[in-house]
């Protein structure tokens, strides 16, 4: 008699169970996935606005001049009350009021619009014209400009500007009242 090879493999059952359980877990564990996703987004664009903040306020100290951040669209000029589209760090040699970053000054850094669908940047209070930082390290207007996305205010987070130059990140506008989205 010939010894034929024992065959290894999975029963139609034993595959079915087997799928079941992935199933369940990629229905727990994708949404949550989602959320840390987006939970990485805001971080990382409320770091991206105190970095420019922050930069805008060291070079006015360093260089005892203006410095001035303000919504940009194209890199390069001052437009609008939105960041949505992007801002800009610019030495604001003139010390114009709101900012303008006219064709001679040096821009700092730029940084492009939002990726994310569904998320904005609005500012609110008198930074929504663009701020200037004094070399005293003081901004020229305060108030603060806040993060949402499509979940809602729940999720949301301000960049506050304090009128003596403290940026931190808050749950709060700098007014002390509750964030609400768009």
């Amino acid at each position: 008699m010939h010894n034929l090879p024992r065959q290894a493999g999975l029963t139609l059952v034993e595959l079915l169970v087997t799928m079941a359980v992935l199933v369940i877990l990629a229905a727990f564990g994708i949404p949550s996935f989602q959320s840390h996703l987006k939970d990485n987004r805001r971080i990382t664009e409320i770091n991206e606005l105190v970095s420019a903040m922050n930069l805008a306020r060291s070079e006015a100290t360093k260089g005892n001049g203006k410095v001035a951040l303000c919504a940009s669209a194209d890199g390069a000029a001052c437009g609008g009350g939105t960041f949505d589209a992007g801002w800009i760090v610019f030495v604001n040699s003139d010390g114009d009021e709101p900012p303008v970053a006219d064709g001679s000054e040096t821009v700092l850094r730029s940084h492009s619009g939002l990726t994310s669908p569904g998320s904005s940047l609005r500012a609110y209070g008198a930074i929504g014209a663009g701020v200037n930082f004094l070399a005293s390290g003081r901004p020229s207007a305060f108030g603060d400009i806040t993060y949402c996305d499509d979940r809602g205010a729940g999720h949301a987070r301000s960049v506050v500007l304090s009128l003596v130059g403290v940026i931190k990140a808050s749950g709060v506008h700098s007014d002390g009242s509750a964030l609400s989205c768009p």
